[in-house]
């Protein structure tokens, strides 16, 4: 009776293990959860504000924190000015006061295994900055508009809202 009583207990913590192990994994960067839909993530390295932007219109909404990371799912320009969209409609104003990054091919071929990247048009093998057009249509052929991260005004000859167009 002993004996069996060990024998299930062994076998329930087997399948507790086991079960815990075929969840699935967590893809961890940095401080934060790789997630769908993530094109980067910010680091705060002086504490600054996060806008809310309705329309053209910004609100200073929440303090973020020296140390801290967020995740970034777009990017979008104002009056000529950058910002790293935070999910929720929050923004942060892209400056020397926050760093920005884009996830390693390491990291989204764990994501793609876990099967949660979205058919959204961006390449995540791409890089964020571009020297100039011809670069940028090495990945975007048909060029990027104003809310893609790749977007810079520079290389918006005629100030349509999309760059390195054909």
């Amino acid at each position: 009776m002993k004996n069996k009583k060990l024998l299930v207990s062994i076998f329930t913590v087997f399948l507790l293990i086991f079960s815990s192990s075929m969840a699935s994994a967590k893809v961890m960067w940095g401080k934060t959860e790789l997630k769908q839909g993530q094109i980067g993530k910010v680091t705060i390295l002086t504490n600054v504000n996060a806008t809310k932007i309705n329309e053209n219109t910004l609100t200073q909404d929440k303090r973020l924190k020296k140390g801290e990371e967020y995740r970034i799912y777009s990017y979008r320009v104002v009056t000529g000015i950058g910002y790293y969209g935070l999910g929720g409609g929050l923004f942060v104003q892209k400056s020397d006061f926050v760093k920005y990054e884009t996830p390693s091919k390491a990291k989204l071929a764990l994501l793609e295994q876990e099967g949660s990247i979205n058919d959204d048009g961006l390449d995540p093998n791409a890089p964020t900055s571009f020297k100039n057009c011809t670069e940028l249509r090495k990945y975007y052929p048909n060029g990027v508009a104003s809310d893609h991260p790749a977007y810079a005004p520079k290389h918006d000859r005629d100030n349509d809202g999309w760059a390195c167009e054909r």
